[in-house]
């Protein structure tokens, strides 16, 4: 498990919820030394059968997507590899709001090409994936690295884009980035 750190307002009151039951958090990674914990924004109770199944589904479909960027990444992805027609869509609207790491899969998210299906996306989180500093890769660093092939503004929404849905987080900073899923 990963522990969730809430700050509360003085006088403000939250639901409490019993160990067992089935609860979505949205928040950001963070880490402070070698431990990685959420900085939750808001815990939620699962109103349905259907917001779990939603989410099993989409955990699924997240896990085999990185699973194919990264095969693609290092070249061994060939005509034996997972097709588009398998894994290509995306899981948009309705179910858990906004997932487990904040953000919902919406956006930009398309059916249209591998990985994330959008190229920026896909750029920054293979730079992101390749640095192997532990602080992680520094802003001004990536945008030397994507410059010519994406604006600042454009750079910033994937990274925006990437962090809400939990595939990146800060570490240091929030001018340093490194990729949750290190295999």
């Amino acid at each position: 498990g990963i522990e969730c750190i809430q700050w509360i307002e003085e006088g403000h009151e939250e639901p409490e919820f019993t160990e067992g039951s089935f609860i979505k958090v949205i928040g950001s990674i963070r880490t402070q030394g070698e431990r990685k914990h959420i900085m939750t924004i808001r815990i939620m109770e699962v109103q349905s059968d259907e917001e779990k199944d939603f989410h099993a589904l989409e955990v699924a479909y997240s896990h085999l997507k990185l699973k194919q960027l990264s095969a693609k990444l290092s070249g061994e992805l060939g005509d034996g590899g997972l097709s588009n027609s398998m894994i290509g869509g995306s899981f948009v609207g309705g179910g858990m709001g906004g997932g487990m790491g904040g953000g919902s899969m919406g956006g930009g998210v398309s059916s249209a090409g591998l990985s994330f299906g959008n190229k920026n996306y896909d750029l920054v989180y293979a730079h992101i994936k390749r640095c192997s500093d532990d602080s992680g890769l520094k802003m001004d660093l990536l945008y030397n690295e994507v410059r010519g092939k994406m604006s600042k503004q454009e750079m910033d929404g994937a990274i925006e884009f990437l962090s809400g849905e939990g595939h990146i987080y800060s570490t240091v900073d929030d001018e340093h980035y490194r990729v949750t899923d290190e295999d």
